[in-house]
């Protein structure tokens, strides 16, 4: 028969163990340089199995300017340093507008936005003044300077949108705002 001593240590033990499961989940949907979530996380909590989007809202493709130049001049730590610092003032940026997103860095240098409460122009909007607000943000790295510049492509999905669809269309976008 079962006292109530172990009853509280059970409860004790079942508190401890979600926090164990909880910090897991984090580490396994967290980029390793940047403080975002990794492509595991669009897969595993935006799209449903047959990956279409399971929400609606606006999807933001950002490339950092450089990055590839960078990393071949100096090394990938230089890189990810750089990467590093993008994240972390896009992450204040959003928090200090009080905008409803998810960061996700999706490969090398591009990072994915999804925006939820917005329409397309305040979207646009807090892009453009994150970019602009970013230039005026030096990377340093021994002597050399560099200014921490990005473009960007908006774009809105809905649910059950394919998620290849609507990041093709994305990159069709960010490449036409590059030229």
């Amino acid at each position: 028969m079962h006292n109530d001593k172990d009853k509280f240590v059970n409860i004790a033990e079942l508190n401890e163990l979600k926090t164990e499961i909880l910090t897991l989940r984090k580490q396994l949907f967290s980029d390793d340089i940047s403080k975002t979530k990794n492509r595991l996380w669009i897969y595993e909590q935006k799209l449903s199995d047959n990956e279409t989007f399971n929400d609606f809202g606006f999807m933001v493709s950002i490339k950092i300017a450089n990055y590839e130049a960078i990393v071949k001049e100096y090394d990938s730590n230089v890189g990810n340093r750089l990467l590093k610092q993008v994240s972390d003032y896009m992450i204040g940026f959003m928090k200090e507008h009080h905008l409803k997103h998810e960061i996700v860095r999706y490969k090398d240098a591009n990072f994915l936005i999804f925006f939820h409460g917005l329409n397309e122009e305040e979207v646009e909007d807090n892009m453009v003044n994150m970019q602009k607000s970013m230039s005026n943000y030096k990377f340093k790295y021994r002597s050399r300077m560099f200014m921490l510049t990005f473009s960007f492509a908006v774009m809105q999905y809905i649910e059950n949108e394919s998620f290849a669809s609507v990041l093709d269309q994305l990159d069709d976008k960010l490449f036409q705002n590059q030229i």
